[in-house]
């Protein structure tokens, strides 16, 4: 039986499994000088990472800048904001952590700058410290604003700003430090009750926006439901705005549907409503252009507007025509029945008088249209007020929306005029030049009536006019026609 030989004792410095070792590779137990340096570079660029961090976080502003740092987010360009609105900015930022879907706090410097080379930023007076916080419901706004309220400074000398958005609707409320929530609870409502996109509520006046100028009335009403400053109520479609001048009070509802259908007019691109006890209910039209001006004033001369009235000021390329709504509606004297008699001569009856239209005219933005009246009768009649109108389009149709107003200057009334046997009187129709691009379908026909109950005489124009759907006509009384014989 055989008996292997005895392992040889290592040599020193050898490891165990000295065989095993690859050739070059260290023993074991002997020093790693590779994973040493590696070691060492690691810890060197730590080092001066850290020394690096420690000089930026001396540079001003740029600690505030880090992710938490300030508790706020600054404003390129800004200054360093002061530290009790860097303290304020966290404690905000603590009470509403969790309280929302999203948040926003900033810092934002509202200035001025100095002049004198100090640190405008050092001023707490000149920043606002601002909360944007998404809610799903307006209901959590008043929770968020006295969240916001209770972590505020009363005596702190910066302003407030919280603003809490969803995803069809806005709702932004200015906090004012030591105050309530009690704004921020009334604009909840104004945006739960008015089917509003946006309500923004500041110390000293609101702003109410909604879809269309159907809605507008009930905006008005949900505003009046709460206590909020001086509030603007408008819609984009049509652009109208409805703008209170003293807290609580507004405008008259039929001022308000008033200035919801004046903004819907053809030519009409804002329209902005003003009033409110004790201010009178004031309306400004922006036109689009000289034409509509002219057009849209005669249109409110002749509207009958109940309730309080309206002054207005129709404006294009910074030239306005003011007047009061309803002002042109001068009513005429009323008109004898036929058979009857003025001053012993027998009203003309309708059927002895020859009707004709003797010319058109156009001067400085107006048309005119002129109409005679001849006694075809054997006996003196007596011919008074203004002949009734009406007009046919080219595509046979009657101008729709006409407005006929009395072009007699209060406290005059037509006068009365007794006409012999072929003697003529005159009547002159004037008008505001209307552009025919969107509607070419012109007048080519007048109806007229030239007395009451009298019969009705349809006549060609002797050109097209444009007297177009919605046009306002002034018509003044017949009078003694100067040249019975020619055209006026």
């Amino acid at each position: 039986m055989s008996v292997a030989p005895p392992t040889p004792p290592a040599a020193p410095g050898d490891g165990p499994h000295r065989a095993d070792r690859a050739p070059g590779a260290p023993a074991a137990g002997a020093p790693d000088t590779t994973h040493r340096r590696r070691s060492l570079a690691v810890a060197v660029a730590v080092l001066v990472l850290a020394v690096v961090a420690a000089l930026l976080l001396r540079v001003p502003g740029v600690a505030d800048r880090l992710p938490g740092a300030a508790g706020c987010a600054t404003v390129d360009g800004d200054p360093r904001p002061p530290a009790a609105l860097r303290a304020a900015a966290r404690e905000v930022r603590d009470a509403l952590a969790g309280a929302t879907d999203e948040l926003a706090v900033t810092c934002r410097f509202t200035g001025p700058d100095d002049a004198d080379g100090t640190d405008p930023g050092a001023d707490p007076a000149r920043w606002q410290l601002g909360v944007d916080a998404g809610v799903a419901q307006a209901s959590a706004v008043p929770d968020l604003a006295s969240a916001v309220l209770a972590t505020a400074d009363p005596g702190a000398p910066w302003t407030w700003w919280l603003g809490v958005h969803g995803t069809q609707r806005t709702l932004e409320v200015v906090l004012t430090p030591g105050g309530d929530a009690a704004p921020a609870t009334a604009a909840a409502a104004v945006l739960a009750a008015s089917g509003a996109t946006s309500v923004w509520v500041g110390p000293e006046s609101a702003h109410v926006l909604v879809t269309s100028g159907d809605q507008v009335a009930g905006a008005v009403r949900a505003v009046d439901a709460v206590d909020l400053p001086p509030t603007t109520v408008g819609a984009d479609h049509p652009w109208v705005e409805v703008r209170q001048v003293h807290a609580g009070a507004w405008p008259g509802g039929e001022a308000v549907a008033l200035a919801v259908d004046v903004a819907g007019w053809e030519g009409v691109y804002r329209v902005v409503l003003t009033g409110g006890a004790p201010a009178s209910a004031s309306l400004t039209v922006e036109t689009e252009a000289d034409a509509y001006r002219s057009e849209v004033a005669r249109r409110l001369d002749a509207l009958v507007q109940p309730g309080e009235p309206v002054a207005y000021d129709v404006r294009a390329d910074d030239v306005g025509v003011p007047g009061t709504v309803g002002s042109g509606g001068v009513a005429p004297a009323p008109a004898p029945t036929p058979g009857a008699t003025v001053d012993g001569v027998a009203v003309c009856p309708g059927d002895a008088l020859a009707v004709e239209v003797t010319g058109t005219d156009a001067a400085a933005g107006s048309r005119f249209l002129f109409l005679r009246a001849t006694n075809a009768g054997a006996t003196p009649c007596a011919l008074a007020g203004v002949p009734a109108l009406a007009f046919t389009r080219a595509s046979g149709t009657p101008v729709p929306d006409l407005t006929q107003l009395v072009d007699v200057v209060a406290p005059d009334a037509p006068p009365t005029t007794v006409l012999a046997p072929g003697d003529a009187a005159d009547a002159q129709v004037r008008w505001g030049a209307m552009s025919t691009t969107n509607d070419p379908d012109v007048a080519v026909r007048v109806t007229v009536r030239p007395v009451p109950g009298g019969p009705d005489v349809d006549l060609a124009l002797p050109t097209s006019l444009d007297v177009l759907a919605g046009a306002t006509v002034r018509v003044g009384p017949w009078r003694p026609a100067q040249d019975p014989a020619a055209a006026p």
